[in-house]
C-alpha cells in the first residue's frame, strides 16, 4: 500500500491520518487528492481496461502524463475522457463526439485509416457551438503526434516579488479555533425549550395548552361519572327499580356522548401541539443554522460528528410527538389522583389514603432504582439512525461511480456494517424494554389487586347497616364497585406517573441532541471558540478596492500550517494565479477569504461579501465542486438571487433607454446572451426552456455545470472573481474563452488551477511550495 500512495505522491497520508481511523476523505483530500487516490487504487486492481472518466482533471501536467507513461508500462488499455489535447500523445486513436449525433474516429498509426484534409476542413465549416470542443482535440491531433505540452500555453518567465520566511526557532504558530460550546445541565435545556415553545401563556400554544388542560379535566369527571353509574347500576338492578334504570341508561348514553367528543378532540389537539412546537423549533435553529456560514462550520469545524440534517428533521420531530404526548400524560394522571384521592377519602378515610401512598411511594422507589438510562440509550439509538441514513444518502449522491466501479457488493457490507450496529442496540433496548415492563407491569397494574381487595374489605368491615336488607346490600355493592373504579383509576394514574419518568428518561437523549447542535450554533454566530487568544492578534477589515493579506497564517481545523504568515495584494485589474500541488492550501487560502476559516493571525483587507439586488456583489466564488441549486434553468444562473431579486437588478441596469418590456422578458434576455457566451446556449432548448426545473446535477455533464457556474459569475459580474478550479472539465480554447471574457468584463480573476494555459491570463502567481508553510510571490512576464 505505501508503494501505491508512492507512486502518486501521497505517501504523506500515512503519516496525517491513523491507518485504523475511519474518516471522511471526502471532506478532508482536497479534489486533486482524490483523484491520485483514484490512481491508486486503478495501480492496484491493474485490470487489462480502464476507464478514465476526466480522472486527472484537478492534477498537475507532471502527474498526469507519469500516470498515463506507468499505466502503458502496467499494460493496461486505456478508454480516456477527457478535454486535454495533452493526453492524445498517449492513446492510439480518438474518438470524437460532437453532441447533435455525429463522431468520428482519428488513428494515431500513419498506415491507418483517418480523415483526410478535404474531409477535416468540409467538417470544420459546418461546425456549430456544441461541435468545438470536440474539434479541439481533433486539432490537436492533426497538429501534432507526441506533443505532451499545452498547444494553447505560451512562453512566460517570473520574477519573484516575496517569499515566506524562514520559519525561526521562537516562532509558534496559532492554533485553529475549534468551534465548541459550553454544555448545559438538562434542566437549563428543557427550560431553554419552553421558552421556545411556549414564550408567553397567552400565545396560540399557551392556549392549546389551557384546552389541552380543560379536556383532561372534563375527561377526569366523566371517568368519575362512568365509575359511579356502574355501582349504581348494580344498586337498581337490586332494588328491581325500572324507572330509575331506564334513566340511569339515558345518562349513561350522554356522558358516552361526551367521552366520545372528548378523547378525539384530546388526541387532536396534542397532534397540533406536536406540530406546532415542531414550527417553532425548526425555525429557532434553522435562524441560526441559515446564518453567518453557520451550516459550514457545525460540519467542518466542531471537534465531534454533528449529524445535523437527521438532528433537524427525525430528531425534532420525534421530540415535538414525545413532548406533546408527555405533556397531556402530565396532566392526566396528576389530575386523576388528586381527584380520586378525595374521592377515596370519602370512602375509606384518611387510613385507606395512607395505605395507596405508601404502596405507591415503595413503588416509586422501587422503580426507580432498576429503571435502566433510556435517556443515553434512546440517544445512541437516535445517532445511529443517522448514520445508517447518512449511508444511504452517500450512495444515493454516489450512485454512478459505485455503478461504474461494480461496488455494490463492498457498499452492500458497509451498510450492513452500521445496519448491524444499529440492529444490536436496537435489540439491547428492546431487552431492557421488556425486562423492565415485566417490573413494571407488575408493580403498577398486577400487585395493586391486592391493595383493592384489602380497602374494599377495610370499607366492608367498617360499613354500618343491616346486610339482611335488600337496600344495604344494594348500597354496600354500589360503594364497592364505585370504590373498586376508583383505587384502579387511582393505580392507573400512579402507573402513567412512573410511566412518565421512562419517558422523560428518553425525551432527556432527544433534548441533549437537539441542544447540543442549538449551542453549536450559538457558538458559530458569536464566535466562540477554545483558542480565543489567538484571535486577538488578527484583523479582518472592509474595502472595497483591494485584497489583502498581511503576516496571515493559513491553518486548518488539525492544525496543519499551509502558508506561513502570507502577504500578497490583489488590485483590480491584476488577476492572480495560485498554484502548487494538490493538498497545498489553494482552496484552504479561498475558505480564509471567505470567512468560512477565521484569520487566525495577520491583517485580512477584503470587499464586502453580500449579494443584494441593489449594490450587486464585489466578491464572487465559483467553487472546485459545481452547485447546482434546486429550481429552473433561470434560477441556475442567478442563485443566490430569487427571480424577483434578479428582475429588480438587471432593469437597474438597462433602465436607461431600454424598450417598454417586461422584467422578466429583460432578466431572460440578458440570461440568454450570458449563455451564449458561455456556448450553453443549446440547454434552452434540450431542456424546454427558461421555466424547467430539472435535477441539474444528474442532467448536466461536469463540463456544463462548470460553464453554467462561470455564467452565474458573468451575470454578478463582481470586481474581484475567485475562481478554484472550476473549467478544469472544459476543453482548453472554452477555458482561455471564458477567461476572456472575464477580463473583458472588468473581472480581476483570482484562481487555482494546475493548468499552464491559464497563465497569460494573470499578472502575478502565488506559488505555494509544499503545503508545509513556504510559498513565493512571482510577478508573471509574459
Amino acid at each position: 500500500m505505501a508503494e501505491l500512495l508512492r507512486n502518486v505522491d501521497l505517501e504523506y497520508l500515512l503519516d496525517r491520518y491513523p491507518s485504523e481511523k475511519e474518516v471522511n476523505w471526502g471532506d478532508e483530500l482536497s479534489l486533486g487528492e482524490q483523484q491520485r487516490l483514484g490512481m491508486a487504487r486503478l495501480f492496484y486492481h491493474k485490470p487489462k481496461f480502464a476507464i478514465l472518466d476526466e480522472c486527472t482533471s484537478a492534477v498537475t501536467t507532471d502527474m498526469e502524463e507519469r500516470f498515463c507513461a506507468k499505466v502503458r508500462a502496467m499494460g493496461t488499455s486505456c478508454i480516456t475522457i477527457s478535454h486535454r489535447p495533452a493526453l492524445v500523445a498517449f492513446h492510439d486513436m480518438v474518438l470524437s463526439l460532437d453532441g447533435e449525433g455525429g463522431w468520428s474516429v482519428h488513428y494515431k498509426r500513419a498506415d491507418s485509416p483517418a480523415s483526410t484534409e478535404s474531409e477535416f476542413i468540409k467538417k470544420r465549416s459546418s461546425e456549430t457551438e456544441r461541435q468545438s470542443d470536440a474539434m479541439t482535440v481533433q486539432r490537436a491531433f492533426a497538429n501534432t503526434k507526441k506533443d505532451r505540452a499545452f498547444s494553447a500555453s505560451r512562453s512566460h518567465s517570473s520574477e519573484l516579488i516575496s517569499a515566506s520566511l524562514t520559519e525561526e526557532e521562537d516562532y509558534v504558530s496559532p492554533v485553529f479555533p475549534q468551534l465548541q460550546s459550553v454544555p448545559r445541565i438538562l434542566p437549563l435545556r428543557v427550560a431553554s425549550m419552553f421558552k421556545i415553545l411556549v414564550p408567553t401563556v397567552l400565545d396560540k400554544q399557551g392556549a392549546q395548552l389551557l384546552a389541552v388542560a380543560i379536556l383532561v379535566l372534563s375527561r377526569t369527571w366523566i371517568s368519575d361519572r362512568i365509575a359511579s353509574l356502574n355501582g349504581t347500576t348494580v344498586k337498581y338492578v337490586l332494588e328491581q327499580d325500572k324507572a330509575a334504570f331506564v334513566k340511569l341508561i339515558g345518562i349513561s348514553v350522554l356522558q358516552s356522548a361526551a367521552s366520545s367528543f372528548v378523547a378525539p378532540s384530546l388526541r387532536h389537539l396534542t397532534a397540533l401541539l406536536a406540530l406546532g412546537w415542531r414550527i417553532r423549533l425548526t425555525k429557532h435553529l434553522l435562524r441560526n443554522y441559515l446564518r453567518k456560514n453557520a451550516y459550514y462550520k457545525v460540519i467542518h469545524m466542531s471537534r465531534e460528528n454533528v449529524d445535523a440534517d437527521q438532528r433537524l428533521t427525525q430528531d425534532l420531530e420525534k421530540l415535538t410527538t414525545d413532548l406533546s404526548g408527555l405533556v397531556t400524560g402530565m396532566v392526566k394522571p396528576t389530575v386523576d389522583i388528586l381527584w380520586f384521592t378525595w374521592r377515596m377519602k370519602l370512602l375509606t378515610g384518611r387510613r385507606g389514603v395512607a395505605i395507596l401512598y405508601a404502596y405507591m411511594l415503595l413503588g416509586l422507589g422501587f422503580l426507580r432504582g432498576v429503571t435502566p438510562d433510556f435517556g443515553d440509550l434512546t440517544s445512541r439509538e437516535q445517532q445511529l439512525e443517522g448514520t445508517f441514513r447518512y449511508m444511504h444518502e452517500r450512495l444515493r449522491t454516489h450512485a454512478e461511480s459505485v455503478a461504474f466501479f461494480g461496488g455494490g457488493a463492498r457498499e452492500r457490507e458497509m451498510i450492513e456494517s452500521r445496519f448491524g450496529a444499529l440492529f444490536d442496540h436496537s435489540m439491547l433496548l428492546l431487552k431492557k424494554k421488556w425486562l423492565f415492563g415485566i417490573v413494571d407491569d407488575f408493580v403498577t397494574k398486577q400487585l395493586p389487586h391486592n391493595v383493592t381487595w384489602g380497602l374494599s374489605l377495610l370499607y366492608a368491615m367498617e360499613h354500618r347497616g343491616d346486610r339482611a336488607m335488600t337496600s344495604t346490600q344494594g348500597e354496600l355493592a354500589h360503594a364497592l364497585r364505585f370504590l373498586a373504579s376508583v383505587v384502579s383509576q387511582s393505580f392507573l394514574a400512579f402507573g402513567d406517573i412512573l410511566e412518565l419518568h421512562r419517558k422523560f428518561l428518553e425525551l432527556s437523549g432527544g433534548i441533549n441532541r437537539i441542544f447540543e447542535l442549538e449551542e453549536l450554533l450559538d457558538a458559530a454566530q458569536h464566535g466562540d471558540s477554545g483558542s480565543g487568544s489567538s484571535r486577538s492578534k488578527s484583523t479582518v477589515l472592509d474595502s472595497d478596492d483591494i485584497i489583502s493579506f498581511y503576516k496571515v497564517d493559513i491553518i486548518t481545523p488539525t492544525q496543519k500550517v499551509l502558508a506561513r504568515q502570507l502577504t500578497c495584494e490583489i488590485v483590480p485589474g491584476q488577476s492572480l494565479l495560485v498554484t502548487g500541488p494538490n493538498g497545498s492550501g489553494k482552496s484552504s487560502i479561498f475558505r480564509v477569504l471567505r470567512g468560512l476559516w477565521p484569520v487566525v493571525d495577520g491583517r485580512l483587507i477584503k470587499p464586502h461579501q453580500q449579494i443584494t439586488s441593489e449594490s450587486g456583489c464585489h466578491l464572487f466564488y465559483v467553487p472546485q465542486r459545481p452547485y447546482t441549486c434546486l429550481g429552473t434553468l433561470r434560477d441556475q444562473i442567478i442563485y443566490p438571487l430569487s427571480c424577483d431579486e434578479a428582475e429588480k437588478r438587471v432593469s437597474r441596469l438597462v433602465e436607461e433607454g431600454h424598450e417598454s418590456v417586461g422584467p422578466t422578458d429583460i432578466l431572460d434576455a440578458h440570461l440568454k446572451t450570458i449563455l451564449e457566451n458561455v456556448k450553453l446556449l443549446y440547454l434552452l432548448e434540450r431542456e424546454g426552456g427558461w421555466d424547467t426545473s430539472q435535477n441539474w446535477e444528474d442532467i448536466l455533464s461536469l463540463g456544463e455545470q462548470q460553464r453554467l457556474g462561470m455564467a452565474r459569475l458573468f451575470f454578478h459580474k463582481p470586481r474581484f472573481g475567485v475562481l478554484d478550479e472550476c473549467t478544469n472539465a472544459t476543453s482548453v480554447d472554452v477555458e482561455e474563452h471564458l477567461y476572456r471574457l472575464a477580463s473583458d468584463s472588468g473581472i480581476t480573476v483570482i484562481t487555482s488551477s494546475q493548468r499552464p494555459a491559464l497563465i497569460p491570463f494573470h499578472s502575478v502567481e502565488l506559488r505555494l511550495i509544499d503545503g508545509e508553510g513556504k510559498w513565493e510571490l512571482r510577478k508573471i512576464e509574459q
